[in-house]
């Protein structure tokens, strides 16, 4: 998003870019940008806990694969397609190309326009799976972490220069040249 924000606003994108975006755009009140996980709760659990262990006496989260099965065909799909009916995101980033399907099935994409785009700044490339249904632009992608990630500079800001084909400057929240003042941090 740091890239799509200098992309859009005309600026070049410096090395320590990202880190004011994070500090004083990204996930902020009124902001441009949420984050929303398909299954909330961690894979992976502390300490390497397992998930049986972790939610034993919990029997809707045992075996893991009820859990995912309760999201799926519970309300968590239904109530996360309603938010978006809602709010009308232009653009929402889907990341891990592994749940497509659950992607699909959790924004009712199954008859939405799809195509395919290729994200090759240097030498490898990632594919972009692109959905669009109701003013709303999917973007299934590689994971941001891996091997198969999208791990380098490089491939981050062609992602941001990519999605800015649907942004302009009136959807990110501050002054027309995208900066907003400091806000204060608690100390």
């Amino acid at each position: 998003m740091s890239a799509a924000r200098a992309q859009v606003f005309k600026k070049t994108i410096g090395e320590q870019d990202w880190r004011h975006y994070f500090d004083h755009h990204l996930y902020a009140p009124h902001g441009a940008e949420f984050k929303l996980s398909l299954f909330p709760l961690p894979v992976r659990l502390i300490n390497q806990t397992s998930w049986s262990k972790a939610f034993r006496g919990q029997p809707e989260l045992l075996p893991r694969q009820r859990y995912l099965d309760l999201c799926r065909d519970g309300r968590r799909f239904a109530f996360i397609d309603a938010m978006r009916r809602r709010w009308k995101p232009k653009v929402v980033i889907c990341l891990g190309e592994r749940h497509a399907d659950d992607f699909v099935q959790a924004f009712a994409l199954a008859k939405a326009r799809a195509t395919d785009h290729v994200l090759q700044p240097a030498d490898q490339p990632k594919t972009l799976r692109v959905l669009e249904r109701d003013g709303t632009t999917w973007l299934i992608c590689p994971p941001l972490a891996g091997a198969a990630g999208l791990m380098s500079d490089v491939l981050l800001d062609a992602m941001g220069q990519y999605i800015t084909r649907w942004l302009l400057p009136d959807d990110f929240p501050g002054r027309s040249t995208g900066e907003v003042e400091p806000v204060a941090r608690p100390s």
